[in-house]
């Protein structure tokens, strides 16, 4: 008679879902069971005999040395060889992100189960990687055949593994490590998907949306579709700009992104006035854009949307009536985010060919007084204005200029090789969608680099009253004659804010 060999299965697991309709099949197949003590008590409660892992304290060598000759001898004859093993551990990023203390955090580390799943991984041949339930139905299916899973098969669901162990690892390291040491020699992200996209920029490219681990619980990976189609990577890109753009005011306020790019942002009283400003300010670059705002939609506010072509709203909330009129509307989304609020350790990453530049975010606040080196300084209404166009050219895209007037922009030029080119484009666009402007609400005009003469110039020909901008350049001299020349004020800064 000829003696079965024996088949075991390691069963460590947080996540319990679907690990009972798992073992039956398996006890079916003629397999036994070694698990932890959480997993074995529910495998007991289902009637299914279970060893526990204290049993086997050669247990993790022995998925190491699986498949090599002399095992007996590194091991122990007690430690039996493991063919399959299923273990998914503790969703540490939801902690890294929670108010938990550092030592309430660290108490859910698991230091043994990701130890038993890499070394089950790296034996693949002789051993079956399970991490995700979802795998559970395939590789019982290909368990039952004659062939067994193909090695290709479980080679992916090793690569998944160890794919799945990193992203633990680095969750922790990310956690520990993030506010202490800024740029680390090694630096890891660990990412998980958490939207699928249709497609990417482009149709012919692939797309999806990854949440960084631990990173902050209201960042755009948190935002959430009430209504209309699922989000496109042009959404989200613009949506990332329009958030952080309107997060940084605190009166009502709207920003509209196109591309990437502030096409229009404005602060008012009624978040309807802001709105509407904002999308007023350029009416060709704002259609069909991304608005986001910093306060609950309302009725009024929701009207005059419902009258114009956004694609897509984002903001802490909609009132049930400014639902019901944007609902209306044949295609819009609608989407709420819990928080303006921004993280002081987030970076910023910059994907290049066979690498990442990495670099802090750039939350560097506008300083409350700001140096006016000229003859005439900025009134109140004219400094409100600069601190508007300041905030929006932070923003936009290098080299970036931006016209306000009130609390409105009315021309904005980014993107250029050339900060005169850049100029100009603001002129243009302000002349040509505001051709009739009275002269009692002051334009100013706010730059994400240093100016010199030739662009003050270009300015005060337009009728530019007042300018900010960073300062610490070899033209300041020569920019701050010109101002004098020609009646203009300006503010330095002492920060620059490139955005490429």
């Amino acid at each position: 008679m000829t003696h079965k060999p024996e088949r075991y299965a390691l069963l460590h697991v947080t996540d319990k879902t679907g690990i009972v309709e798992l073992a039956w099949p398996l006890k079916e197949l003629g397999f036994q069971f070694i698990a932890d003590p959480s997993t074995a008590a529910i495998l007991h409660q289902a009637e299914l005999a279970v060893s526990e892992v204290s049993e086997y304290p050669g247990l993790l060598r022995s998925l190491a040395a699986s498949g090599e000759t002399g095992i007996k001898e590194k091991v122990g004859p007690r430690t039996p060889p493991i063919e399959l093993v299923a273990i998914n551990l503790y969703p540490l990023a939801e902690l890294a992100a929670s108010e938990l203390s550092q030592a309430e955090a660290l108490a859910y580390v698991d230091a043994e189960a990701p130890a038993l799943l890499r070394a089950a991984a790296r034996n693949f041949r002789q051993v079956i990687c399970l991490c995700d339930p979802k795998d559970y139905g395939p590789a019982l299916e290909a368990l039952r055949q004659p062939g067994d899973l193909s090695p290709d098969r479980r080679q992916g669901l090793a690569a998944k593994a160890f794919h799945y162990t990193a992203y633990y690892d680095s969750t922790v390291a990310q956690y520990l490590g993030s506010r202490w040491e800024r740029l680390p020699q090694e630096l890891v992200m660990g990412l998980r998907k958490s939207a699928e996209l249709g497609y990417g920029e482009n149709p012919h490219q692939q797309g999806a949306l990854y949440a960084l681990s631990g990173a902050r619980p209201w960042g755009v990976n948190q935002a959430s579709l009430i209504y209309g189609r699922p989000l496109s990577f042009n959404h989200y890109f613009d949506l990332d700009t329009a958030w952080e753009l309107a997060g940084e005011f605190t009166e009502p306020a709207c920003a509209i992104v196109k591309h990437g790019v502030p096409a229009g942002a404005a602060v008012s009283k009624s978040l309807a006035e802001a709105a509407k400003l904002a999308y007023r300010g350029d009416p060709h670059g704002c259609l069909g854009g991304t608005a986001a705002v910093n306060r609950e939609v309302d009725e009024k506010a929701a009207a005059f949307f419902a009258e114009e072509v956004v694609n897509c709203i984002a903001a802490p909330a909609f009132e049930a009536k400014a639902l019901l009129a944007l609902k209306a509307k044949k295609d819009i989304r609608l989407v709420t985010l819990p928080s303006t609020l921004i993280s002081a350790h987030e970076l910023d990453f910059r994907s290049v060919a066979g690498g990442v530049l990495v670099q802090d975010q750039d939350h560097q606040p506008l300083p409350g007084s700001l140096k006016v080196p000229t003859k005439r300084q900025a009134t109140e209404l004219e400094m409100n204005s600069l601190r508007l166009a300041w905030q929006v050219a932070k923003h936009s895209r290098t080299h970036a200029v931006v016209l306000a007037r009130g609390g409105q922009t009315v021309g904005i030029g980014s993107g250029q090789t050339s900060r005169l080119d850049a100029v100009r484009l603001a002129l243009q666009k302000s002349q040509e969608r505001h051709p009739i402007l009275s002269e009692d609400m002051p334009i100013v005009l706010a730059s994400d680099g240093a100016l010199c003469a030739d662009h003050i110039l270009e300015a005060a020909r337009a009728r530019i009253k007042a300018v900010i901008q960073p300062g610490f350049s070899s033209e300041d001299a020569a920019a701050v004659e010109a101002c004098d020349e020609h009646g203009l004020a300006m503010a330095f800064t002492g920060v620059r804010h490139f955005r490429h």
